[in-house]
């Protein structure tokens, strides 16, 4: 395991890095070893000196803003989430949030929200969709707000929706255990390009870990094992200037 510990300090106290369900990056339930490309990651860097924890996910935020865990795994770098938190400097994963509609529904979808006022659509509660999609959720008046990827596909099959906004990465999997693969397509253009980061809590403590992992992580990345884990869990690589 190339880069085994490469952000670790000796006799350090154990890092709790906390994370809800990311498909492919952190995947579990509560109270189970979670699995995932972010918990092979980290155990590159910080080796056996970072403990993995599978929480709710409004609880993993708010156990990182209270000094409770050091790292939080996968959230979307936004506004809102920088006054709460510290991010790391380079991204890990990125998603395309885009709408699904039922197939050959896709041109209900056009790239202009304003045709939306009155159409029935749904969306994750608590995910984040990117600058564009919060400035004109208002002016959706049917916008309905689903717990789940689950939820959100199965309103749309009953047509109670016309639209669902996700990424490919959590519903794919959805899709293929609902067995609704060949009945869901996603429509062009996206929403919008986010990009997951390792998130920190603001203090001097959560600047100093931040630090070490951005400086290992991108030693890391440089490396052969990088491009192994990537491959294996399915995920996109970040590029690496040359």
């Amino acid at each position: 395991m190339a880069g085994l510990g490469l952000a670790r300090q000796a006799h350090a106290t154990p890092l709790r890095a906390v994370g809800s369900q990311f498909a492919r990056i952190f995947e579990g339930s509560e109270g189970q070893a979670p699995k995932g490309l972010a918990v092979d990651l980290l155990g590159m860097l910080f080796g056996d000196n970072v403990r993995c924890e599978w929480l709710p996910w409004p609880r993993a935020q708010l156990m990182l803003e209270q000094g409770e865990a050091d790292i939080l795994i996968g959230p979307y770098r936004t506004p809102e989430r920088e006054a709460r938190m510290l991010f790391s400097v380079r991204s890990f994963y990125s998603d395309a949030m885009v709408w699904y509609a039922r197939r050959g529904e896709e041109a209900r979808w056009t790239g202009e929200f304003g045709e939306l006022a009155q159409a029935p659509v749904a969306a994750v509660r608590g995910w984040a969709y990117g600058s564009r999609f919060e400035r004109m959720k208002t002016g959706m008046n049917q916008l309905t707000w689903v717990q789940s990827v689950d939820a959100g596909l199965q309103m749309l099959m009953k047509r109670r929706i016309e639209l669902f906004a996700a990424n490919d990465r959590n519903c794919q999997p959805v899709l293929q255990r609902l067995g609704l693969a060949d009945a869901v397509a996603r429509c062009s253009p996206p929403l919008d390009v986010l990009h997951g980061h390792m998130a920190f809590a603001r203090s001097a403590g959560g600047e100093a870990l931040s630090q070490r992992y951005d400086q290992a992580f991108e030693q890391w990345l440089r490396t052969g094992s990088a491009v192994e884990l990537y491959r294996r869990w399915g995920v996109e690589r970040p590029s690496t200037p040359s």
